[in-house]
């Protein structure tokens, strides 16, 4: 009996054992199972944010029926009839983008900083990064659909703006390719995300961020420096406020744009630049400021618009078409390639040789266009070459830096102006390729006034101006002197440029003429940028591009900007009548009255000379016959303005 009661003792022991185990495994079992449920659903969410993000587009190029999404008769936003009915009737049927921009420009950028101020750079942004809104194609103030749907005025008293933006906008990812092998990304970066209000106020509060440098900011500052508030209600509608009566309030509020908070307000591992931030962090954070001016993600462009960054090399640049894009019109041809060069006589050569398709010829390089086209070379090449000829929305100067004891006189100015020849140097060194001009306004525009004539060529009353001025040649060496010292200066110019450097050569003969003596400084595009940073020159010859009416002197004449490192007021011109001016025009309504203002201004820099005023430049856009629809569109739209071709609406036909 004792051994049936061992036996039975210990066969319950073992089966209370066995289920222990059992119950043991089926318990680690389930840990294993719901770790691996835990997996499941994190990856699945992953992948849901992923196919969440992604702005679904047809496989086809559509031709839109509108721009506008929103219907509103309060919108100050209007369709773009270009857009809208007369670019679809030009396009070929079945249209689809075919081939490459192919161009080249001269030298590699440092960055493609947000805020850069080279011109180029600037376009690019352009290509990659969607605005507010647009003007209307070949027109100027009138305002289009663009990443808003629909602005709103709201104020009563002060300007107020209701911004919609569009839905399902996408910031494009990140690739990993575009960055050197010490730059180690968090996988956050890969992933698409949404345009929102909140990039907007981003890029508002980063411009007005005192400790941000950059010229662009600080020029951009000069028209939004007068905006009180960006208000985000939500992530598709912000109101602009500002505090002051600006007749140019809507304009300049056009001016923002996105900045992307998910790459500039993070470390390359996704950690936050200012971990506890408040809501005027990037308004005011000098230490936000200091990593933005100098972040990781510089040297690349983060897209939202027509085209996107495809990645920069010492060679250069490319753009590659944006799929997700919302207005396919924008996107007539594949990408872009855009080479760098040392040169512009390598960019002419590869122009001829036909491996990149417009060029700009310079006003010495008309024989040598007149060579090629009667060459055998050209003749056995397949594609022609047109050409269009226009007046450039741009001028080119000789600044004087008024913080130099030399040009601090206005009378002094004006003998400079009057030793120079301007007539000649169209005539000679442009080949006629250029219009006399008298002040910083567009020759063709309302606000130039046509009654003055530019300051005459008399080298005889320079002279006679300067001794009034107390510079004679006491010494008898050829050199005009005064209390001692001799009238000498350093003129500074793009070395690379070959008309520049022959204009240039003139001037120093032309000054030497009246007794001063010019030393040339041929600089490349990094010291010329620097010099005009801490304008530390005596002066230099450079040109302006014009932007759209209506004009604001602001940026370039206004005394504020001075003493501003960076700031397009270079020579540091002040002048309280012409601040004045500025003024009154930033509220000024009336048309006829806005005129006057601008005239009386014009008068005003005549009369100052803070500029020599050499010429407007004509110019000849050469490009290939594969290119279609490049036109002047004040010759093909009714009462539109705008006198110079757009590429933009052009497409490739091989």
């Amino acid at each position: 009996m004792r051994a049936k009661r061992s036996f039975s003792q210990i066969f319950w022991t073992l089966l209370l054992i066995g289920l222990l185990i059992l119950m043991g495994l089926v318990y680690w079992s389930s840990l294993l199972q719901e770790e691996r449920l835990i997996e499941i659903k994190s990856k699945l969410e992953t992948l849901e944010r992923k196919v969440g993000s992604i702005h679904t587009t047809a496989p086809t190029f559509v031709k839109p029926t509108s721009q506008v999404a929103v219907n509103n008769e309060n919108n100050i936003l209007k369709p773009d009839p270009y857009f809208e009915k007369t670019l679809p009737s030009k396009l070929p049927k079945d249209f689809k983008p075919n081939g490459d921009r192919k161009g080249a420009t001269i030298g590699k950028p440092d960055s493609l900083h947000p805020f850069s101020a080279w011109a180029h750079i600037r376009t690019w942004y352009g290509l990659c990064v969607a605005s507010i809104a647009r003007d209307t194609f070949g027109f100027f103030e009138k305002p289009t659909p663009d990443l808003a749907v629909s602005i709103e005025s709201i104020g009563t008293d002060l300007p107020e703006y209701r911004i919609t933006l569009r839905d399902n906008v996408y910031w494009q990812p990140l690739e990993a390719s575009w960055f050197p092998s010490s730059i180690k990304l968090d996988p956050t970066f890969f992933e698409k995300k949404q345009v929102t209000a909140h990039d907007i106020k981003f890029f508002f509060d980063a411009c007005m961020n005192p400790y941000v440098s950059e010229p662009g900011a600080v020029s951009l500052r000069n028209y939004i420096d007068d905006i009180k508030e960006v208000e985000v209600v939500d992530d598709l509608t912000l109101i602009v406020r500002w505090k002051t009566k600006k007749y140019i309030a809507l304009l300049n509020t056009l001016m923002l744009r996105p900045l992307p908070r998910h790459i500039y307000q993070y470390f390359p591992d996704g950690s936050k630049i200012v971990e506890n931030e408040k809501p005027d962090t990037y308004r005011t954070s000098s230490l936000w400021a200091l990593n933005f001016s100098n972040h990781w993600a510089k040297n690349i462009i983060v897209s939202c618009g027509a085209f996107a960054f495809d990645g920069m090399t010492e060679r250069g640049i490319k753009f590659k078409r944006n799929p997700d894009h919302y207005f396919p019109l924008d996107a007539l041809v594949d990408g872009y390639e855009i080479d760098f060069r040392n040169s512009n006589e390598s960019i002419w050569k590869s122009f001829k040789e036909g491996s990149i398709d417009t060029y700009v010829v310079r006003p010495d390089q008309l024989y040598e266009l007149e060579q090629f086209l009667s060459s055998t070379a050209y003749a056995e090449q397949h594609f022609r070459v047109n050409q269009i000829s226009y007046i450039s929305r741009s001028y080119t100067y000789i600044g004087w830096n008024e913080t130099n004891p030399l040009f601090q006189n206005k009378r002094v100015r004006q003998a400079l102006t009057m030793s120079i020849d301007r007539d000649r140097i169209i005539r000679q060194n442009l080949n006629g390729m250029g219009i006399p001009i008298h002040g910083t306004f567009y020759p063709f525009s309302p606000s130039n006034d046509d009654s003055i004539k530019p300051l005459p060529f008399d080298p005889i009353q320079a002279k006679k101006i300067l001794a009034e001025e107390g510079w004679t040649d006491s010494d008898r060496d050829g050199i005009l002197d005064k209390d001692g010292k001799p009238f000498k200066f350093n003129l500074s110019y793009y070395v690379m440029n070959s008309t520049t450097k022959s204009i240039v050569e003139y001037i120093q003969t032309a000054l030497k003429e009246v007794g001063i003596e010019v030393n040339l400084n041929g600089l490349d595009l990094a010291d010329i940028s620097k010099q005009f940073d801490d304008k530390q020159f005596d002066s230099y010859v450079l040109a302006w591009a014009l932007g759209s009416p209506p004009e604001d002197p602001r940026q370039l004449w206004h005394s504020s900007q001075a003493d501003l490192k960076g700031s397009s007021n270079t020579i540091g011109f002040k002048n309280k009548e012409a601040d004045q001016i500025i003024d009154e025009l930033e509220i000024e309504k009336d048309p006829a009255k806005r005129i006057e203002l601008y005239h009386r201004f014009d008068r005003l820099l005549n009369d100052e000379q803070p500029y020599t005023f050499l010429y407007t430049p004509k110019e000849i856009l050469l490009y290939r016959d594969f290119m279609k629809n490049v036109f002047i569109p004040k010759d093909e739209i009714a009462g539109a303005q705008v006198g110079e071709p757009d590429l933009t609406v052009s497409w490739i036909e091989k």
